[in-house]
């Protein structure tokens, strides 16, 4: 056992959502290679951990540091209580690295890993952090350019300018783009997915993946979508996502009489299956890092239409790849959309063009490699080596 290699991934909570995806797609990926892994998350947002932890062979354990509508007091002694129990851990599993995802999992993953001696701490940027205090954002970038930190990762080049306006030291950066799996596609799952969802052969499946948040902007989706079945009674939109934008949106689609044109999904499990049976990925979000989704639509060779927004167009870096437009406006996006289902063969290109770019450079392999080649050069052995 002494030879063996172990490292930490620390989330800060259980939710559906991109950055959980990156964070157990890179554990699976290390693990395979035959890596001790353990995953640990400040708190299980959406009660899913009993049902991730039947889904991966790695321990996946709960801080349990914050309790929704718990009080400051009560959520103050979760998170030193959540603290105790982090430095136990630590010190139980004996890591040679830590990986910490989002800001807060930065704050105190590696300066109690820096504690507990594990030689290698590894914080990351995935984007601009919501609701964060600029006392807690001053704190943040001390620490990442203090030597805690031995390792600072951006998943994109929008985040890297982030980080530093955020004064982190450019000399701490290493831009290491995010991976996914690629979706296969199946021609026997698409047409069993178009029927279960009611699909007649003939109509035209609009996709976005995403929570049911603000800054995913799906009300302009809705929008669009009540131009689009002036044109073509075709079409028909679904969500895949869950949030506190639910009730609004169920409003705007009644509103816009759209019941038997767009459905919202919930959390699904089969995203895979859905990304099948569509035929156009839509994600007009406001802000974005480097979106899982969108990346994941792309590798099952689906046309994409996406906000120009700086990490978006590193992935969409060229027209033929995919469409990019400006964001806030319902109009041009639903003549988008007609556009993209009215030229089949233009978008069928697109989308193998699509394909062809993130099987090259956005693959899971290409960037947990970089990532295991930064351990390895800092003193740790990969494993199999």
């Amino acid at each position: 056992m002494q030879n063996e290699h172990r490292i930490i991934f620390f989330g800060s909570q259980i939710t559906t959502g991109g950055a959980q995806r990156v964070l157990l797609d890179q554990a699976s990926w290390f693990h395979a290679k035959g890596w001790r892994v353990l995953v640990i998350f400040y708190y299980d947002k959406d009660g899913k951990r009993s049902e991730w932890q039947a889904q991966y062979p790695f321990p996946i354990e709960v801080l349990s540091t914050y309790t929704r509508g718990g009080g400051a007091f009560k959520n103050l002694s979760g998170l030193l209580s959540g603290l105790l129990r982090l430095d136990k851990a630590i010190r139980e599993f004996k890591p040679q690295a830590i990986e910490c995802f989002t800001h807060d999992a930065n704050l105190i993953g590696i300066p109690i890993a820096w504690l507990c001696g594990v030689p290698i701490r590894v914080g990351t940027h995935h984007g601009q952090f919501v609701n964060f205090s600029k006392l807690r954002s001053r704190l943040h970038t001390a620490i990442i350019n203090s030597s805690m930190t031995t390792h600072f990762v951006c998943v994109s080049s929008r985040a890297r300018k982030q980080a530093l306006q955020e004064g982190i030291r450019d000399e701490k950066i290493r831009t290491i783009f995010n991976g996914v799996r690629p979706v296969v596609m199946d021609v026997s799952l698409r047409a069993e997915t178009r029927a279960d969802l009611g699909l007649q052969a003939e109509d035209k499946m609009v996709i976005n993946v995403g929570r049911l948040v603000p800054e995913k902007a799906q009300r302009l989706l809705i929008d669009a979508a009540a131009i689009v079945r002036k044109y073509r009674s075709d079409v028909r939109f679904f969500i895949a996502g869950e949030g506190p934008l639910r009730d609004s949106l169920t409003r705007l689609i009644q509103k816009h009489g759209l019941e038997d044109v767009f459905c919202l999904l919930g959390n699904r499990s089969d995203i895979a299956a859905l990304l099948n049976a569509a035929d156009l990925f839509v994600l007009y979000s406001e802000t974005e890092g480097m979106p899982v989704s969108l990346m994941e639509a792309m590798s099952v060779g689906l046309p994409v239409i996406a906000s120009d927004l700086e990490g978006v167009a590193e992935i969409v870096n060229r027209p033929d790849v995919g469409t990019l437009i400006p964001f806030g406006d319902s109009s041009l996006l639903a003549n988008q959309i007609i556009e993209r289902l009215a030229q089949t063969q233009q978008s069928e290109k697109q989308g193998r063009n699509g394909q062809k770019r993130i099987l090259e450079d956005f693959s899971l392999d290409r960037s947990c490699t970089q990532y295991q080649e930064m351990i390895t050069a800092s003193g740790v052995q990969a494993s199999g080596s």
